[in-house]
């Protein structure tokens, strides 16, 4: 631009016979001033902006900092005999949640503790019940004997002991079973049981497992499998129809908690079925064996399913679950609705069949939905939230 200007005015003076060398320096040298303090300004504009962008970055990391400091977390569960220790040895869906979420967080480098029943343990800082302390009594023995600056409290109790006391602290109460009482912050397992015990009130939050301690196979032995508590409302009995009518082997497995069910309605139907078996209660090595080689589990459940961690984890070995749609089954199995049925006689029909999804797909789903990393994530975002509400 400035040799533009210098040749216009070079041109206009040596036409009335000027001189047009001096103008140009005169020129010059004002261009350059003007330039020069141009330049300057700029580079001043430029330095604030610089600074005020430097300012407005640290305002945001700061409070990003805040926002996810560590926390000083307390997991409590129930007491024996309402709850097993932690990490259950071969029952217990509850302990093994609250384990996984337990150990993630200490993984994560937040401060936590856990109060369980003695015998557990963990990579938290664990405190013990004593022993014969009943579910009544767990919440003032738990806020008799807190730490300072608790962040927040998980109540995993049956019974919601710490929700349900007069505590200040932020407390969030995950419902692992079809309980109806009322807490300040309720936390189900399914958005099912949370539309059907919380009515759409509080929230949701799936269960988890960690996919590498379940071991994958595609080798598949030809036998049902159920496993769970032996009670009428987890479909044994259909378990056992459904055996005779295939004439298909099945391997029973869990705890007894019925006795007089076990006794007279199921006990004489192994008796007389070779192909049926009662292997007890199950964990480790036994367990894995079972879910990664079974054709296929049943799930037969009858009633209003929370949620039903075996299914994902007979899904996590490979293995397919055929299911009645009762409570949160079909949420759980969304992307396989192929495996869930109206009825047994359904039931019947898609294990005589055998065609199920392929091992690698069921392993994958579980991978993307159901893994103690994303539970863990839904469980931070709570307790921050939470904690904002006061």
């Amino acid at each position: 631009m400035e040799s533009l200007i210098v040749a216009r005015y070079q041109y206009t003076n040596l036409k009335n016979g000027g001189n047009a060398t001096m103008l140009s320096k005169t020129i010059g040298s004002s261009l350059s001033l003007t330039i020069s303090k141009n330049g300057k300004n700029k580079a001043r504009r430029r330095l604030k902006a610089k600074h005020k962008h430097k300012g407005k970055h640290k305002h945001k990391s700061h409070k990003r900092k805040n926002k996810h400091k560590r926390l000083r977390i307390i997991q409590v569960i129930s007491n024996y005999p309402q709850a097993n220790r932690v990490p259950p040895t071969n029952q217990g869906g509850t302990e093994k949640i609250v384990y996984e979420l337990t150990e993630e967080l200490v993984h994560r480098g937040q401060d936590v503790y856990l109060y369980a029943a003695k015998g557990s343990r963990s990579s938290a800082r664990l405190i013990t019940y004593p022993k014969g302390l009943k579910s009544k009594s767990i919440g003032s023995f738990v806020l008799n004997t807190l730490p300072k600056k608790v962040d927040i409290i998980h109540d995993h109790t049956f019974k919601s002991v710490l929700g349900r006391s007069k505590t200040k602290i932020p407390t969030l109460c995950t419902l692992h079973m079809p309980e109806k009482h009322w807490v300040k912050h309720p936390v189900y397992v399914s958005k099912r049981a949370r539309s059907v015990m919380g009515k759409g009130r509080g929230f949701y939050v799936h269960n988890g497992i960690n996919p590498r301690d379940y071991q994958y196979s595609e080798n598949k032995q030809g036998f049902l499998l159920f496993i769970g508590r032996i009670l009428k409302s987890k479909g044994i009995l259909h378990a056992l129809d459904i055996a005779d009518i295939t004439k298909k082997k099945l391997i029973i497995a869990g705890p007894i908690k019925d006795n007089k069910l076990f006794k007279n309605k199921i006990l004489p139907r192994i008796k007389r079925n070779p192909r049926i078996r009662y292997v007890g209660a199950v964990g480790g090595k036994k367990k894995q064996q079972l879910l990664k080689h079974a054709s296929c589990l049943l799930f037969p459940t009858v009633w209003e399913e929370p949620f039903g961690l075996v299914m994902i984890e007979a899904m996590a070995c490979g293995t397919p679950v055929v299911a009645l749609n009762n409570g949160a089954v079909p949420e759980i199995l969304a992307r396989f609705p192929e495996l869930i049925c109206k009825n047994v006689k359904q039931m019947v029909r898609k294990v005589k069949r055998g065609r199920y999804p392929s091992s690698r797909k069921l392993r994958k789903y579980v991978m993307e939905k159901y893994t103690t990393k994303k539970m863990t994530d839904r469980y931070l975002k709570l307790y921050n939230k939470i904690r904002r509400r006061g």
